[in-house]
């Protein structure tokens, strides 16, 4: 099982349907101040513009967001649309000037862009590819039609610095933005790995712990919850010093992992030699299965002991409980049950494993 880490490609879909709602409503607030200014032989051209070319753009993003695959179609299908209605407006600074003489506004241009980078967000790479296709069809405009004379390459050179300025907010925004996740993304490691161990340590074992008995009780699965304990290893730390019960205690750790390795397994450190496993899918006996192979790495590993009470070698005690749940079981009950399968083991001599269901624990 892996920490939660925010994700990069994720889409508040909410918000950017709010967001383009905006952008639509914005469109057509336009339409009746557009129309007071523009003669009346244009405007069938600027209806065909604004309802029949910018606004199906718009509702087409819109309509996308309801698509379960979203999220990988958003970076791709942005820019395009954002694109879309900017040449949908250099369409209508060639129909105005071609049919009426009369040159319309260009600088939507930039004012579309700027929605896009910053409002909408779009990338680094897709702001740039989306500036230079957007300077190439207004070049191309100055070129073929002489709208705005001599003035044409200034307005060029205005739009191009525009850009540039916008783009180098969009790269400072996302190294930010970049910086600002791997510093959650420590803070969240920090926050739920035990440094010594580097297992889940008990805050976030408890807070998963809800979660996989939430999907348990959920999907009918089968949970185990597994209470290991190293036996007398206070003796050991006393007897051998505190770097050597570091040791013992990271290859505890390790035996773990590498017995409970799936994705439905979380294995975490509760402190000091006490170790909890949850584990999702397994039937009581595969469940004592993977507690006996716990209990075979320890005398496979000999690691000497013989201190205080210790015995010859370092072990472990388990305690466990596998279980059907419903949504009416409580983690702590699962826990306490597993608690005293341990306490069990202690009692019948430590290295060994006790099951809750052997135990025949009375009801809390």
């Amino acid at each position: 099982m892996y920490m939660d880490v925010p994700s990069e490609t994720s889409v508040n879909l909410k918000k950017l349907r709010i967001t383009l709602s905006m952008g639509g409503l914005l469109i057509l607030s336009f339409i009746g101040i557009d129309l007071l200014l523009l003669p009346e032989v244009l405007h069938q051209a600027y209806y065909i513009s604004r309802l029949g070319m910018q606004f199906p753009f718009l509702l087409t993003l819109y309509l996308l967001t309801f698509l379960s695959n979203y999220n990988a179609l958003h970076k791709h299908v942005l820019w395009l649309g954002v694109l879309g209605i900017t040449y949908a407006n250099f369409w209508l600074l060639v129909q105005c000037w071609t049919q009426a003489g009369l040159v319309f506004a260009w600088e939507g241009t930039l004012l579309y862009g700027l929605f896009g980078m910053f409002i909408l967000r779009i990338n680094f790479i897709y702001s740039l590819m989306y500036a230079v296709l957007s300077l190439v069809g207004f070049a191309w405009i100055i070129i073929h039609y002489p709208m705005y004379g001599e003035l044409g390459s200034i307005k060029f050179g205005f739009l191009l610095c525009g850009f540039a300025v916008s783009l180098v907010g969009v790269k400072q925004k996302e190294s930010g933005f970049k910086r600002f996740q791997q510093v959650n993304k420590k803070l969240l490691y920090l926050n739920q790995i035990d440094p010594l161990t580097e297992l889940y340590n008990r805050g976030a074992m408890e807070q998963n712990f809800q979660r996989m008995l939430s999907i348990a009780a959920r999907t009918n699965t089968r949970i185990s919850v597994f209470i290991v304990d190293l036996d007398n290893f206070k003796d050991f730390n006393d007897g051998y010093g505190h770097l050597r019960g570091d040791d013992v205690i990271q290859l505890q750790a390790q035996i773990l992992r590498q017995i409970f390795n799936r994705e439905t397994d979380m294995v975490a450190r509760f402190g000091g030699e006490e170790f909890v496993v949850v584990s999702l899918g397994n039937t009581t006996a595969e469940s004592e299965a993977q507690a006996a192979r716990v209990l075979e790495a320890w005398q496979q590993n000999n690691v000497a002991h013989g201190k205080g009470k210790g015995q010859r070698i370092v072990s472990c005690s388990i305690g466990l409980i596998n279980t059907e749940v419903d949504k009416s079981t409580e983690k702590e009950r699962l826990f306490e049950m597993a608690d005293r399968a341990l306490y069990e083991a202690k009692n019948r001599g430590r290295a060994r494993y006790v099951s809750a269901i052997s135990c025949e624990l009375a009801p809390a």
